[in-house]
């Protein structure tokens, strides 16, 4: 029997008793009308994907099949890079499994050759835009209305998991790149006003989020959200700067908060629940590729099968249970800009995930972070972030320290304390950064004033130099193999905003 929150009609879910809201009607047809406007078929995408998420695992088998053999014909045809690169390859295309013949695709190919990988001479807009990722180095890719429409409507139907309509109002807690030219700026206020008639309100994190709560604050009830989607690090920061000050964020409407963007550690959830009353869920998805998976009422990670195929590979072979592998992905509906078998950086255990919540999606092993995320220790074994921050918490307070590793294999515990705060326990943490990984560790452990942000709001609470090089690519093509670490799994979402 399905759980209730899943539904291929989500009107007739039990909380929804504000659908009869003429508020909530208004909200509706104002998106519809939107994303008519903007030539995107996200609402008729959204109802085919109730349907397509209860079909046995075979039925959506071989609808990948068909859509990959189409991406891999277009691109050949339409794309200069893909002509050279396939080279009759996707002719031979039998099944799933084969997708292994084709080469694998890295980010670094991606920013040399984006132009030639474009669809040269698309009937339509093509629109550009720049992924971060968790690294921060930019990359331009392309995409275009199609591949939107796609990504919103795996969104909607992800919040529709856990009892929510397309409508519901949403605050999203992400950073906003500040206009520079008077037509940005143009562009940055009609954004916000259309927002506003949708019950759709961003809030941007770049901004010193413990200066600044009170107005977040003030802006959050205004809008009382039903849903609240935040980078996990940026969210906390908001409520400890709000109970520092003796307050507290109402809950009001709000049912669920969605994490995206970071490793979500498990104090991070904690704190979220307790503070603001709601269960959090989680998504994944990288921005060269779009939507990847969502977390169910159950809390497995489906993937959005219907528009991306997911191998897990390791030395260019996949991933054998039990072992590391890197997450790699094929956008079943990027066509301006075909992304085949791309390796995402991202990392997980390859381990089998039966799902009792009723759909036929495949499901995905929990991302344990990007392959800089993880700390090398002196026998070579890969240490993940959410063990590195146990590891410390238990000595230090959580979200007040970051670990950096450098490319020699020193590593750096910065804290956000007062120094002799710090002096009274480094030795402490030293011996315990040790133990973890290998007595021959050099650590030093220093106070900061804050923790080190990227330009683009994201908090990586550890992260290395030495673990940069991808699992996915074969050996001997540049990067290194790894052991599998010792230590257990979390979860965590990757995923930007739609």
């Amino acid at each position: 029997m399905r759980p209730e929150p899943i539904r291929t009609k989500p009107g007739k879910h039990p909380e929804r008793r504000a659908s009869r809201d003429p508020a909530w009607r208004r909200s509706e047809s104002l998106s519809r009308l939107h994303e008519a406007l903007m030539g995107r078929r996200t609402w008729s995408l959204f109802h085919r994907l109730l349907r397509t998420q209860f079909w046995p695992a075979e039925r959506l088998a071989e609808l990948q099949l068909a859509k990959l053999r189409r991406l891999l014909r277009h691109a050949a045809d339409h794309c200069p890079y893909y002509a050279r690169r396939l080279s009759g390859l996707s002719d031979h295309l039998e099944d799933l499994d084969s997708l292994s013949q084709l080469p694998l695709l890295t980010r670094r190919e991606v920013r040399q050759n984006a132009r030639a990988m474009c669809w040269n001479r698309m009937p339509h807009r093509r629109l550009v835009d720049h992924s971060r990722g968790s690294t921060d180095q930019p990359l331009c890719y392309y995409w275009d209305r199609h591949r939107q429409a796609w990504d919103k409507a795996n969104r909607l139907r992800g919040h529709s998991w856990h009892g929510f309509l397309p409508s519901d109002r949403e605050l999203h807690l992400w950073p906003v790149d500040p206009p520079v030219s008077l037509g940005g700026r143009l562009k940055h206020w009609l954004r916000e006003r259309r927002d506003r008639l949708l019950a759709d309100v961003q809030i941007d994190c770049l901004v010193d989020l413990s200066r600044n709560e009170p107005a977040i604050s003030a802006a959050w009830h205004r809008l009382d959200p039903a849903r609240v989607t935040a980078y996990p690090s940026a969210l906390c920061d908001l409520l400890i700067a709000a109970r520092r000050e003796g307050r507290r964020i109402n809950r009001g409407s709000l049912r669920r908060v969605f994490l995206t963007g970071e490793v979500t550690f498990e104090w991070q959830k904690e704190l979220i629940e307790a503070s603001l009353q709601v269960t959090v869920a989680q998504s994944y998805g990288v921005q060269e590729v779009g939507a990847i998976a969502f977390t169910c009422s159950h809390g497995s990670w489906h993937v959005a099968a219907e528009s991306v195929v997911i191998e897990i590979v390791r030395d260019g072979r996949p991933a054998a249970p039990g072992e590391l592998g890197e997450i790699v992905a094929t956008g079943l509906e990027s066509r301006a800009m075909p992304l085949i078998r791309y390796c995402t950086g991202d990392v997980v255990r390859v381990t089998p995930v039966r799902c009792q919540c009723g759909l036929g999606l495949p499901c995905l092993p929990p991302v344990l972070g990007r392959v800089g995320d993880f700390l090398e220790g002196g026998d070579g074994r890969w240490h993940e972030p959410a063990a590195v921050v146990a590891c410390l918490g238990e000595v230090l307070e959580n979200g007040r320290f970051q670990v950096v590793q450098s490319a020699e294999g020193g590593v750096d515990i910065r804290v956000a304390w007062p120094a002799e705060r710090v002096l009274a326990v480094a030795s402490l943490v030293e011996q315990r950064m040790q133990r973890l990984l290998g007595g021959s560790a050099q650590c030093q452990v220093r106070p900061v004033s804050a923790l080190e942000r990227t330009p683009y709001g994201k908090l990586r609470y550890v992260q290395s130099a030495r673990s940069r090089t991808g699992l996915a690519h074969r050996l001997g093509s540049g990067s290194r193999p790894c052991p599998a670490p010792f230590t257990t799994p979390v979860m965590l979402s990757n995923r930007p905003r739609c």
